[in-house]
């Protein structure tokens, strides 16, 4: 995982590791470039991570994963707002592209490739634009997959001030197209940052059934009790452990129809009534008698 513009003064970093990041693995590099904030974060037991080059824009290291023997180039960049320095960024990408194979470069680019990827009252500079696919080009890049937000920035401000940017994205080379063409990233929503987060996938992830939980308050629910007995009433064969293992399925795969029926979503669903409860005692605390709104208020009172 990269982590970048971030804060963190070198001071501080220390502290801030065993506290919030005990049991990974960090690199950042604060004594040849004080003004990288990229730090790289890993899992030491599952991923190493082998920086190889460090620049006042980006840190270039390969990354070996444990359990698939998958190993692959990653440049995590941050680049300047100066479009001048940025120049400086283009010719080091260019100079790694003769020493990787498979290669996914990510970031914050500090630019758009096109016009179509900003919002904004303040027209785009062509001139930027132009040098950033150029870059691309010369890297022999592309721009990997991409499902989630259209956006990756935005500067919070209110009305026609707002702006909203392309400027986080993740490409790849040519090998890499070649070995992991099921590859994707998903662009996440901000949360409380500006930039949104992007992760990259190697290959999709495999679904696995869900883990039965029982849920307590079931046993007071209408129909719990009927279906269990119906459920475990089923005719098994076998020795008494295989017809108790049947036993046990039959009840188990019952109570999961009866969840999707009846429970699922519980938490989601509770929410809801809530924002509506919420929402009639805020209608009704300035119309106290209005027979609709009353209603409402009891209508959302029953779940």
């Amino acid at each position: 995982m990269g982590v970048l513009e971030n804060r963190i003064r070198e001071v501080n970093s220390d502290r801030i590791i065993r506290r919030n990041l005990s049991g990974l693995a960090v690199f950042y590099c604060f004594n040849t470039h004080r003004n990288v904030r990229i730090w790289i974060v890993w899992n030491p037991r599952t991923t190493t991570v082998f920086p190889l080059s460090v620049h006042s824009q980006f840190i270039h290291c390969k990354i070996l994963h444990h359990g698939t023997n998958l190993a692959f180039h990653c440049t995590f960049v941050y680049a300047s707002n100066d479009p001048s320095t940025r120049l400086d960024l283009r010719d080091a990408l260019i100079s790694l592209r003769s020493s990787v194979q498979e290669w996914v470069v990510l970031g914050d680019f500090n630019v758009i490739r096109d016009s179509t990827e900003r919002i904004s009252a303040v027209l785009p500079n062509l001139d930027d634009i132009l040098a950033f696919n150029s870059c691309i080009l010369s890297c022999g890049l592309t721009d990997l997959h991409s499902s989630g937000c259209e956006f990756t920035w935005t500067n919070n401000q209110d009305g026609d001030d707002r702006d909203w940017s392309k400027l986080d994205r993740a490409m790849v080379n040519g090998t890499w197209l070649t070995s992991f063409s099921l590859s994707s990233v998903l662009i996440l929503p901000a949360g409380v940052s500006d930039h949104s987060l992007v992760l990259v996938s190697i290959m999709p992830v495999e679904t696995r059934p869900h883990r039965f939980n029982f849920l307590h308050y079931w046993i007071n629910m209408p129909g719990y009790h009927g279906l269990v007995k119906d459920k475990w009433s089923i005719p098994a064969t076998g020795s008494s452990f295989s017809k108790l293992l049947m036993h046990l399925r039959n009840v188990r795969e019952g109570l999961r129809n009866f969840h999707k029926s009846h429970t699922s979503g519980i938490q989601k669903r509770l929410s809801l009534a809530k924002a509506a409860l919420d929402a009639s005692n805020l209608a009704l605390a300035g119309h106290h008698t209005c027979p609709i709104l009353l209603q409402h208020h009891r209508d959302a009172l029953k779940f």
